[in-house]
């Protein structure tokens, strides 16, 4: 208890949410990602010339892929809480994503 006669002080806002810290995993995740990708970019600028191509397509995939785990994070979590609309979406999502990598790689070669 807080308040008036408990000798803590009173609470101010709403109380604390639950939920609060079910993302955490996630937000680890996608920061490490930021930072990892920040790290490849800055490598890529003073690296020498044969290992700039490499540093900056690793950070280019850290740039795509980091997102697309989150959808798939979410989808996984939406099939497990039965929200079928959802989970199809972010399937259908991936989906997309996956065929136009697919067409870019076939164009390419």
């Amino acid at each position: 208890m807080s308040g008036a006669g408990t000798g803590e002080p009173a609470r101010v806002g709403p109380p604390p949410d639950p939920r609060a810290g079910r993302q955490r995993f996630l937000v680890v995740f996608l920061r490490l990602a930021v930072s990892v990708t920040f790290v490849f970019g800055v490598a890529e600028l003073i690296a020498p010339e044969g290992f700039r191509r490499v540093l900056g397509i690793l950070m280019v995939a850290m740039l795509i892929g980091a997102p697309l785990v989150r959808v798939l994070w979410l989808v996984i979590r939406w099939f497990r809480r039965g929200d079928l609309r959802y989970g199809l979406v972010g399937v259908g999502l991936l989906g997309v994503v996956s065929l136009g990598a697919v067409l870019a790689l076939l164009h390419v070669h």
